[in-house]
């Protein structure tokens, strides 16, 4: 029987990093790569410390990579646009060389805020323009891993939501702690998003690391363009909270140190007809995340 091929996944204790692990382990033997992995299947890799990026290519010589490591709170990265060159630009630049050199597949994960927010269900051919710091960042290490890594994929996401599993909370796991307490959040009535299902990012990665004719960029969002008060009104739909709790607001009432687009869904439908999966629909995605959180109270 052959051995899996080696994946190495950086920014494994992420939010992303937590799901895609053990959803590509069917097919490939995954190393979990950031600065707290641990255990038999994992390696220590800092972004912001090319020498341990480095070792970890040589000690696991990875026929696949998928970068999902990096700097991804917009507010920090315009506070310390230092920090965020490094661990975005810089370090996408290094995975590629370094990917390049092993011969191994990359897919790079991206964002809809490369975008400027002014037209709004983008496909992969509209120009980019980002607004904010990380989006700059991200847009540079796009640039990078598509020259310095021939064949590799870029698949920018939306607003990813999915399970808790332990990394850092989602803008969905913030408003359900407001909500479970009978706190009003607050949404946006003004600002479109197309909300990317956490919890189909592995099958859609594994699809793409299947498919070697695949390379360049891709867009992987959810099936419909909503505004984020719509989306709050849908999680309360899906968890019984009362709609009212759901407070409508302006983002152009608010001020905040990373500038956000106006509207940067994503259209899907290249990437989902070259892997014949549609994206889900956020009524489904949430009502996934409902029966997961019963079934947990039950136990």
């Amino acid at each position: 029987m052959n051995a899996k091929p080696s994946l190495l996944l950086t920014g494994a204790t992420g939010f992303l990093g937590t799901r895609l692990a053990p959803g590509l382990a069917s097919a490939w033997n995954v190393v979990r790569a950031s600065r707290r992995a641990q255990g038999p299947d994992a390696v220590r890799l800092d972004l912001e410390d090319p020498d341990s990026v480095r070792a970890a290519f040589q000690e696991i010589r990875p026929a696949a990579v998928v970068h999902c490591g990096g700097a991804a709170r917009p507010d920090e990265c315009e506070v310390d646009p230092d920090m965020a060159r490094r661990l975005n630009s810089e370090a996408a630049r290094l995975v590629a060389e370094l990917s390049a050199q092993a011969g191994a597949r990359l897919v790079h994960l991206s964002t809809d805020l490369v975008f400027d927010g002014e037209k709004g269900w983008y496909n992969e051919d509209d120009p980019v323009r980002p607004l904010s710091v990380y989006g700059r960042t991200k847009l540079e290490a796009e640039e990078a891993v598509l020259s310095g890594a021939p064949g590799s994929v870029v698949l920018r996401v939306s607003s990813v939501y999915g399970r808790p599993l332990g990394a850092r909370p989602c803008f969905v796991d913030e408003w359900l702690t407001a909500l479970s307490a009978g706190r009003p959040i607050s949404a946006y009535v003004d600002q479109w998003r197309a909300s990317t299902d956490g919890d189909q990012l592995p099958e859609v990665i594994a699809r793409v690391l299947a498919d070697p004719d695949l390379e360049g960029v891709f867009h992987w969002g959810g099936a419909e363009r909503l505004t984020r008060h719509q989306t709050a009104l849908e999680l309360c739909r899906a968890f019984g909270f009362d709609p009212a709790l759901a407070r409508a607001t302006r983002a152009a009432d608010e001020r905040k140190p990373a500038p956000r687009p106006r509207d940067a869904s994503l259209d899907s439908s290249r990437l989902a007809a070259a892997l014949g999966l549609a994206p889900r629909a956020l009524a489904q995605g949430f009502a996934t995340l409902a029966a997961a959180a019963r079934s947990t109270e039950k136990r």
